[in-house]
């Protein structure tokens, strides 16, 4: 079985129901993919440690009677079969949570609201383009109309802070010309942001 060399999930502001039947299909489908799982337990929090070889991941739930939550605002998973048992939760249990897709190539970024895909972005550094729950391309930058001001501007922070994490790169390698250009397009980025904000 193929492990992918490079997997960065990240999984923000999840929270997700899930009740124990569906806990358990969820842990006895990682252990039957050689997984080893195991609780740990501190006041408030319930961790579930996954582990596999050298990787250990650790998913936060909160107890409740009927069910646990997990509730995370930020979990980052290098484990592609991991990820996307996660991401097949939030959709089955209804879950919400923006989950963000690094691959060789572009970055996705999708957005779960109760289960349903809420929008979805692909960033490949030139046109950004997402597609709505319908599945119907969206460029939102000519067409913010059909999407809900809220959404554009989540849609916003997340680009922000892609486009941080490039200048902090950049500021890493001191790359003058990347840069100058990674401020302007947050300067722009931000302007944008602010317009959308009176909108809210």
């Amino acid at each position: 079985m193929m492990r992918d060399s490079f997997v960065e999930v990240e999984f923000s502001d999840v929270y997700i129901e899930l009740s124990k039947p569906a806990l358990h299909q969820f842990i006895k489908k990682m252990m039957s993919q050689h997984y080893s799982l195991f609780w740990r337990y501190d006041a408030k929090t319930i961790y579930l440690m996954i582990e596999l070889e050298d990787s250990v991941h650790e998913l936060p739930f909160i107890r409740n009677t009927e069910f646990l939550t997990l509730s995370a605002d930020s979990l980052h998973i290098y484990d592609d079969l991991l990820a996307s048992a996660l991401e097949k939760l939030l959709q089955h249990e209804k879950g919400n949570g923006i989950v963000k897709r690094s691959t060789e190539g572009p970055l996705y970024i999708t957005s779960y609201q109760s289960g349903d895909i809420e929008s979805m972005i692909e960033i490949d550094g030139s046109e950004k383009v997402m597609m709505n729950r319908n599945g119907s391309m969206i460029q939102y930058k000519d067409d913010g109309k059909s999407l809900e001001p809220r959404t554009i501007y989540n849609m916003m922070n997340l680009e922000i802070d892609y486009v941080l994490m490039e200048l902090h790169e950049a500021l890493l390698d001191s790359d003058e010309w990347l840069i100058n250009s990674h401020k302007k397009k947050l300067k722009r980025l931000i302007s944008r942001r602010e317009q959308v904000e009176q909108l809210l």
